[in-house]
């Protein structure tokens, strides 16, 4: 006799859902295929400043610490990544990372990016949320209390 298996169920539950703000001046973007996307609206031809959101599944032997070790990783990878701070914090009411860094960019600007994650246990699985916030650097004066307040806002639901 064999068991059907189902998803989502109790063995393999769906992703947690998330939410964040969406203040004005901001347009959602729905074409990007991450859970959330938003991107603020610039002069023709800027760089547009962007908030998106990412849900990943992850093993559960994969805990917070490996997932800032691999955003670390990545990050300090990057040719001239200067790191602007960090620290632990909780990220919607989970125990969290942020980071935010800035970097050069192939056209010849810098980006800034602001990173927050935490990892949510699901029961027999876990789900990875990173939030990444991007503007240009000579946008930050305007935009990083923008992507800060929108990250402020994130929301998870289990």
């Amino acid at each position: 006799m064999s068991t059907q298996l189902a998803y989502p169920s109790a063995d393999f539950p769906g992703p947690v859902g998330v939410g964040i703000d969406q203040p004005e001046g901001w347009q959602p973007l729905p074409d990007v295929a991450v859970p959330l996307a938003l991107a603020k609206d610039v002069e023709a031809g800027a760089f547009r400043p962007n908030v998106i959101v990412i849900v990943s599944r992850v093993r559960r032997q994969y805990g917070l610490e490996q997932a800032v070790a691999e955003l670390l990783g990545k990050l300090t990878g990057v040719d001239g990544y200067t790191e602007i701070g960090r620290e632990e914090r909780d990220v919607a009411g989970f125990p969290g990372f942020r980071v935010e860094a800035s970097f050069p960019d192939a056209q010849g600007g810098t980006l800034a990016q602001a990173v927050r994650l935490t990892v949510v246990d699901r029961g027999p699985v876990l789900d990875m949320v990173q939030t990444t916030g991007t503007c240009a650097g000579h946008q930050m004066a305007g935009t990083w209390p923008e992507i800060r307040a929108i990250q402020d806002s994130l929301r998870i639901t289990a």
